[in-house]
């Protein structure tokens, strides 16, 4: 890095570089909407689960993607310490789980922008001391 211009080295010195994970979702052909029966179960357990994330501070923003409500993708930032677990949490995902979507991994590092404070909070409160 010491080849970079001093203001550009200062610059990137200041990035946050938190280590977190996307989860993408994507539904496959056996989705089924929530004004389905079973599409309802699915989606109440789904959001349990994403309730309960939060609740162990692991889930740092979560929400569908181009909101289709047939064929809801979706998308999660989750903290993991390592891809190992951040792939455990997307298995247990209840869409996942029932082969209704398929879920991929994506290690993500935040640097910069007003989430950074919220992701440091989280981190922080999930560190094993």
């Amino acid at each position: 890095m010491t080849d970079l211009p001093p203001d550009l080295q200062e610059l990137l010195a200041r990035a946050a570089k938190i280590e977190l994970f996307a989860i993408f979702m994507t539904p496959t052909d056996k989705f089924q909407s929530a004004t389905t029966p079973d599409g309802a179960a699915l989606l109440i357990a789904h959001l349990q689960y994403l309730f309960d994330l939060q609740a162990q501070n692991r889930l740092l923003a979560a929400g569908p993607l181009d909101f289709n409500i047939n064929r809801v993708e979706g998308m999660c930032i989750v903290c993991a310490g390592s891809r190992e677990e951040a792939e455990a949490i997307a298995a247990d995902e209840p869409y996942r789980k029932a082969g209704w979507r398929t879920n991929t991994v994506r290690a993500w590092q935040l640097n910069e922008g007003v989430l950074v404070a919220a992701a440091r909070h989280v981190v922080t409160s999930t560190q094993t001391p």
